[in-house]
């Protein structure tokens, strides 16, 4: 291809990414720290962009160079790979986490942004505030890397400040999105109290710190029942919670507004990847969708089927 066709595709894909009434001289201005000249310049297409600037423009308007250089097709798409690093962490595990919450910012003025959610484990909006789980979640998956030898019982992992103060601020910065729509898998609880007698069993868990996570997934669970009745977070935006009938084999969510899609997809416990493709999202967002069929909503409405299905987890908890 040649570079005046890339870059009237870079030129189109950053307008395609603008909201119409946004400038895209100013934008480019404000993010490139050039003249206003320059940038017509470049606009015109008598200087084309560097590959620094591209990349620039890439990294802070959401622009995939894999689609303006034209080698995404059909079959390939490009994913940011947010994984936890083996040699430190809780470091990464913190900047994963505020990668997420910069790009619910990005978003969060958006009036039309919707969250969808198909999910066979706990999701992070639903765990991070409660400190004792959130932690074992992280240890669960710290213990099952020979590679990491910093922790063998769970009260020896201990949570820095910073690292609870940033998953509080995502969960309530994740609580904003106008609407969310939550399919979880019928085991979803099931398959975290098997990992809590797992841990207990081989004696990695005190008999007194498997009480305070039995404490801590009762209240996750009195508070679920009452976003399931209500059908709204506190602060007044929208939740829907549907139970699936059918098991999923991975959790898959889609973050949707104006000129953003984005897909991601759980993998390794606490990691994920993540993709601005179209297609893929378009695939992932039919998919999550598809679920409904084999599913029963008990969001405002279903009220014994609710009531039902959140004293079983009790029960299991219970059972522990």
């Amino acid at each position: 291809m040649k570079s005046e066709k890339l870059n009237d595709s870079l030129i189109e894909a950053m307008k395609e990414k603008l909201p119409k009434r946004v400038n895209l001289v100013n934008v480019l201005m404000n993010t490139l720290f050039i003249g206003k000249e320059a940038v017509y310049r470049r606009l015109r297409g008598e200087v084309p962009f560097t590959f620094t600037e591209a990349s620039v423009i890439s990294n802070s308007l959401g622009v995939s160079l894999d689609q303006v250089a034209g080698t995404c097709s059909k079959k390939n798409a490009l994913f940011g790979l947010d994984f936890i690093h083996y040699e430190n962490p809780i470091d990464t595990y913190y900047s994963n986490i505020q990668n997420a919450i910069q790009i619910f910012r990005a978003v969060k003025d958006n009036s039309t942004l919707e969250w969808y959610i198909a999910s066979n484990v706990i999701p992070q909006i639903f765990y991070m505030d409660h400190d004792n789980l959130s932690r074992f979640l992280l240890f669960k998956w710290m213990y099952q890397h020979e590679k990491i030898n910093q922790v063998k019982y769970f009260s020896e992992l201990q949570m820095p400040d910073q690292l609870q103060a940033v998953q509080r601020e995502y969960v309530e910065i994740s609580k904003k999105v106008p609407f969310a729509n939550f399919i979880w898998d019928n085991m979803v609880f099931h398959n975290l109290i098997n990992d809590v007698r797992y841990f207990s069993e081989v004696n990695l868990l005190t008999d007194e710190e498997k009480e305070v996570l039995q404490k801590e997934i009762i209240d996750m669970i009195d508070n679920l029942e009452e976003l399931a009745t209500q059908g709204k977070h506190p602060n007044g935006e929208k939740v829907t919670i549907y139970i699936s009938n059918i098991n999923f084999d991975a959790s898959y969510s889609s973050l949707e507004a104006d000129n953003f899609k984005c897909s991601s997809f759980n993998i390794y416990s606490i990691n994920s990847i993540t993709t601005l493709d179209l297609d893929v999202f378009e695939v992932q967002k039919s998919w999550i969708q598809s679920l409904k069929k084999y599913s029963t909503m008990i969001s405002v409405s279903g009220e014994m089927q609710r009531i039902q299905f959140f004293e079983r987890q009790r029960q299991l908890v219970r059972e522990l």
